[in-house]
């Protein structure tokens, strides 16, 4: 595969907004590598983007009897890790939606198509290295996610013939198991999802913490306990 050819697509995608290279790069057999480069190399980004946010926030000078891990440890489990569950996890969000589509609404789709014009469906990811900006954080996570979304409906769209009803329901479905499973991988010492899924991670360890807290045991009271009256002098 030509290099060029992919440098120039990328160009025209992100500054003219050209959306005719989603069937181009769905229609070039040689292109299924340099497709699943591109995801992989954005998915690292918006995993990077969590990392800065967690070390720009300070909540490493959090960790307490290791119940929040520190930066070194976020940079492996979540750039490193999360960032290749988050790929699977795009992977699997194409199969499924292939078999909504295929099984459930009977359209011919062929597999590898969808995953290379889906694959500049994450290139809106990269927007996610801005998380750490102080408060446009959330606002920069949600904005990637939501593209990212978008553009995959519109991935999945220009690779088969289908009604647009048809394709947000499988795009949907996808997105959903896409987003349950990164949710479910932060826990309260573990964050082992990229970017904005991490905001569960201080989250979880704060709720936790404060179960755990011992409260103190109110004292009963008799019922026949009276309250002894000072006679009058």
């Amino acid at each position: 595969m030509d290099t060029q050819v992919i440098i120039d697509r990328l160009q025209r995608f992100l500054l003219k907004l050209d959306t005719s290279v989603f069937e181009e790069m769905r229609d070039d057999a040689n292109a299924t590598i340099p497709a699943l480069i591109i995801a992989a190399v954005s998915f690292l980004l918006f995993g990077l983007g969590g990392w800065l946010w967690w070390w720009v926030q300070g909540y490493a000078n959090l960790a307490v009897g290791g119940q929040i891990p520190d930066k070194t440890k976020i940079f492996l489990e979540s750039w490193l890790l999360g960032s290749i569950f988050a790929f699977a996890l795009w992977l699997a969000w194409i199969g499924i939606a292939y078999v909504v589509l295929v099984n459930l609404f009977h359209y011919s789709a062929d597999l590898m198509r969808m995953i290379r014009s889906c694959s500049l469906a994450t290139l809106p990811l990269i927007i996610g290295l801005l998380l750490f900006i102080p408060g446009i954080n959330f606002a920069m996570g949600l904005a990637a996610v939501a593209l990212f979304f978008l553009l995959m409906d519109i991935g999945i769209q220009v690779s088969l013939d289908a009604t647009p009803g048809h394709v947000i329901v499988s795009t949907f479905a996808g997105f959903l198991v896409f987003a349950i499973i990164l949710s479910v991988l932060v826990t309260k010492s573990d964050g082992l999802s990229p970017n904005v899924f991490l905001f569960r991670l201080p989250a979880t360890a704060a709720a936790d913490a404060a179960s755990n807290t011992v409260s103190v045991p109110r004292t009963t009271i008799p019922r026949n306990f009276q309250i002894p009256t000072v006679p009058p002098r």
